[in-house]
């Protein structure tokens, strides 16, 4: 999955919100709390709504960051067996910023489609709050 953000603010920021998980937990709609746990690991304290109805779970991911290239590299296993990876590169167009943002999912599970609906949707958000910042 790829998806396209287009932001007014300067690279900088967006790198730091991006890397700093004190900063990124501020702005993102469902983790409520990122712990350090190691050298770029963390326990992620996250809760989705499905309706009314709160699911709260946690899970182990990692991220790794290239400063001179602008990436930020994140990987998650969710529930033991969901594999996530994410990658934004940030850019500058015109004026304004461009995240790229690739994610895939590796499940056995036929959720593809729902986790790509809950990341299209959550991300959007995640970006909307850096933007307003």
């Amino acid at each position: 999955m790829n998806v396209i953000y287009k932001l007014n603010k300067p690279q900088d920021v967006i790198f730091d919100y991006l890397t700093d998980m004190e900063k990124f937990v501020s702005i993102h709609p469902v983790i409520s709390k990122m712990q350090k746990i190691g050298n770029n690991n963390y326990k992620v304290y996250e809760t989705l709504k499905f309706g009314f109805i709160p699911y709260s779970f946690t899970y182990a991911a990692t991220v790794e960051s290239d400063l001179p290239n602008r990436l930020v590299m994140m990987k998650a296993v969710v529930m033991g067996f969901n594999k996530i990876n994410i990658c934004f590169k940030i850019t500058e167009a015109m004026g304004q910023t461009i995240v790229h943002e690739e994610v895939s999912f590796k499940t056995l599970l036929p959720i593809k489609g729902m986790m790509r609906k809950v990341f299209r949707e959550q991300h959007a958000l995640l970006f909307k709050n850096l933007d307003g910042l």
